[in-house]
């Protein structure tokens, strides 16, 4: 059982993310952005920014959990998300007041403010273009208009992961789920 979905460091990450971007941006490029900030983090440290869980969509790669807290169906729902960010007309999400950033280390601030600079210039079609080229992320599959679940060691495996690395990977996730449990 991997460590619980970060609601507050994912916020804390759209939030930096939108203020990066003038306060809003296009959901969808949103979706896949921090998708690949998550993505990169595990390639470079082993460790998930978010926790959050990874699928194969239409439109390319999300982390499920960010996609479900900014669907617009979703709005009435109270959460610390919603109390920074609200996504408006089903097509945008926009920042509604500044959050802090202090449960982001500072590699992963870097990373953010990385990734932003590499994709700011791109549209959301062309984002998600992107996902949809098995040799820039072969992780997707179509899932045909439904979700199909991609496994951290799935794709560390598909990122030229070594199988120790992923199994130290794997029992690093325990123990932190365990600590988790504990810290409840």
């Amino acid at each position: 059982m991997p460590p619980q979905y970060n609601e507050i460091k994912a916020t804390q990450m759209a939030a930096l993310l939108l203020r990066l971007n003038g306060g809003e941006m296009n959901l969808l490029k949103f979706i896949t952005l921090t998708y690949n900030i998550e993505r990169e983090a595990l390639n470079r440290w082993l460790r998930p920014v978010t926790f959050g869980r990874l699928f194969s969509f239409d439109n390319g790669q999300g982390v499920s959990d960010i996609y479900d807290n900014a669907k617009f169906s979703k709005q009435d729902i109270k959460s610390f998300w919603r109390e920074y960010l609200e996504t408006y007309n089903n097509r945008n999400i926009r920042l509604i007041k500044g959050c802090g950033i202090e449960k982001l280390s500072r590699a992963e601030i870097n990373l953010i403010k990385e990734m932003f600079e590499k994709y700011k210039d791109k549209n959301a079609s062309q984002m998600i273009d992107e996902h949809h080229k098995p040799n820039l992320f072969p992780e997707w599959n179509d899932p045909h208009s439904s979700s199909i679940e991609t496994t951290y060691s799935d794709l560390l495996r598909l990122l030229g992961k070594t199988q120790e690395e992923i199994k130290e990977f794997e029992e690093d996730l325990s123990e932190l789920a365990c600590l988790e449990k504990i810290a409840r």
